[in-house]
């Protein structure tokens, strides 16, 4: 398990479980704001924990960091 902070997540380097951390922290903000988001905050904390259930960091965060990186609909 991840005994960080968000704060400290969204800051953690590296890569991994310390990569997943960090894009669930986008996909956390993303997710609980008013902006068209593929996920719920609730898909979110599911994804996360079955990663880290099944050590399988890269195929969530990959799934994340597609999300998190298309353009902003504020711009």
């Amino acid at each position: 398990s991840y005994g960080g902070t968000l704060a400290e997540a969204a800051d953690a380097k590296g890569g991994q479980e310390n990569a997943l951390a960090r894009h669930a922290v986008a996909a956390l903000l993303n997710a609980s704001s008013s902006v068209d988001y593929l996920y719920s905050t609730a898909d979110v904390i599911s994804m996360v924990q079955a990663a880290f259930a099944s050590g399988d960091f890269n195929g969530t965060k990959d799934l994340f960091e597609a999300q998190n990186e298309l353009g902003c609909p504020l711009n």
